[in-house]
C-alpha cells in the first residue's frame, strides 16, 4: 500500500514540476530547471514559443506581430526553411487545406493536421544518426540519451555506501553485480521519464488526437492543456519501473519542489520574511524528528535517509527488524560462570 501511495505522490508532483517548468520555470529551483534542460535537450527559443502561445502573443491563427521571429530563426538554425516555424504561414486546423500548405512547403508525414512540423519539435536529434525525424525513434534516441546521463548520476549512488562503508566487498562479484543492476533500474526509469513525455507529445499533437479531430486548432493541441499537459499527466507512470523502496525516497525528493511550485508567488520570494521562518521552522523540526527516529526506531526509516542517519551517528549496524522474540530468546548471552563448578559442589556440600 505504501508504494502505491508513494508511487501516485511522484506522479502529482512531477506533473505539477514538469507543467512548471514549460510555462512558470520561475516557480522552480534554478538548478532544477537547468537539471531539466539537461535532460529534456530543448531549445530555449522552442520553450519561449510555447509560453506566448499560452498567453495568445504567438498564435497559429492569428500569428505573431512581436514573436513571429522566434521559431523563423530557429528553424532555420536547424537547416530547415524559415517558413517553417512562421505563424502566418503554418496551418491552424487539419484537412485539405493543411494538405495543401504542407505541399508548398515540402513537409512531409503531416498529412490532415496543422501545427510545427515534427522536425522542429524533435529538434533533429535523432537526424543526427541518420535515423530519420519520425516521432518514435526520436523518443528512442532520447531514451537513450538519457539512459546514458542517468547512469553517471545512479551510479555513485548505489556504489558510494558500499564504498565507504564495505570498500572491500567491491571486490566481490556478487555485490557489484547487483548494485549495478540496481543503479541500472534506475536509469531506465529515468530514461522512461523522458521517453514517454515527449511520445505523449507526439501522440497528442501528430499521430493520434490531431488526427481524431483536426477542426480543434493547434493553439489547444500545442498549447498549455494539449501536448505538455498529456506529457507532464504520463510521465509520472515510469516510477513503477523503479524499486519499491526508493519511490518513497524519490517522492520525497520532488514533493517540496512540487509543493514550492503550488504556493503563491508571493510566499516564494526572497524578501518573504515569514515564508524563510516557516521554511526554517519546518527544516528543524524535521530534521529532530529523523534524528530522533534514527536514535530511537532505526527500522521505521528507509533507504539512503536509513544508511546516512546511521553512518552520521556512527551506529555500527542498522537494525533489520528483528521480532522482540528473537530478541528477547538471545538474551542474556550464554556465558561461562565465573565460579568454578568444584568451588560450587562444595559450597552446596558445607
Amino acid at each position: 500500500m505504501s508504494t502505491r501511495i508513494d508511487a501516485l505522490v511522484f506522479w502529482a508532483c512531477s506533473a505539477r514540476i514538469m507543467w512548471c517548468f514549460f510555462y512558470r520555470p520561475n516557480r522552480l529551483p534554478r538548478s532544477y530547471v537547468k537539471w531539466i534542460m539537461s535532460l529534456a535537450n530543448v531549445d530555449k527559443r522552442l520553450l519561449r514559443a510555447l509560453r506566448v502561445l499560452r498567453t495568445g502573443e504567438w498564435s497559429y491563427i492569428r500569428g505573431s506581430s512581436d514573436y513571429g521571429h522566434l521559431l523563423t530563426s530557429y528553424s532555420k538554425d536547424l537547416g530547415h526553411p524559415t517558413a517553417w516555424g512562421d505563424p502566418h504561414v503554418l496551418p491552424a486546423y487539419g484537412g485539405s487545406m493543411a494538405d495543401a500548405v504542407w505541399k508548398n512547403l515540402g513537409v512531409q508525414g503531416r498529412d490532415g493536421i496543422g501545427g510545427l512540423p515534427c522536425e522542429l519539435v524533435h529538434a533533429g536529434v535523432a537526424a543526427k544518426w541518420g535515423l530519420g525525424e519520425s516521432c518514435g525513434m526520436n523518443a528512442v534516441v532520447r531514451a537513450v540519451y538519457a539512459f546514458i546521463e542517468a547512469m553517471a548520476i545512479y551510479v555513485p549512488v548505489h556504489f558510494l555506501p558500499i564504498l565507504l562503508t564495505q570498500p572491500r566487498s567491491l571486490l566481490r562479484i556478487h555485490r557489484v553485480i547487483p548494485a549495478l543492476l540496481s543503479a541500472m533500474r534506475s536509469s531506465a526509469f529515468l530514461s522512461t521519464f523522458v521517453s514517454s513525455y515527449w511520445l505523449s507529445v507526439c501522440i497528442t499533437r501528430t499521430l493520434l488526437f490531431a488526427r481524431l479531430f483536426p477542426w480543434i486548432s493547434h493553439d489547444i493541441w500545442d498549447g498549455a492543456f494539449g501536448c505538455v499537459l498529456a506529457g507532464s499527466l504520463t510521465c509520472g507512470a515510469s516510477i513503477w519501473i523503479e524499486n519499491g523502496h526508493r519511490r518513497g525516497e524519490i517522492s520525497l525528493y520532488v514533493l517540496p519542489r512540487a509543493l514550492r511550485a503550488s504556493l503563491p508567488s508571493r510566499w516564494i520570494k526572497g524578501g518573504n520574511r515569514g515564508a524563510r521562518i516557516v521554511e526554517r521552522m519546518i527544516f528543524i523540526l524535521s530534521l529532530a524528528s529523523l534524528l530522533t527516529t534514527a536514535s530511537h526506531r532505526p527500522d521505521v526509516l528507509r533507504g539512503l535517509s536509513r544508511w546516512a542517519f546511521a553512518f552520521i551517528m556512527k551506529k555500527p549496524r542498522v537494525d533489520t527488524g528483528e521480532s522482540n522474540e528473537r530478541q528477547i530468546a538471545a538474551y542474556p548471552p550464554a556465558t561461562e560462570s565465573a565460579i568454578p563448578e568444584h568451588a560450587i559442589s562444595s559450597l552446596l556440600e558445607h
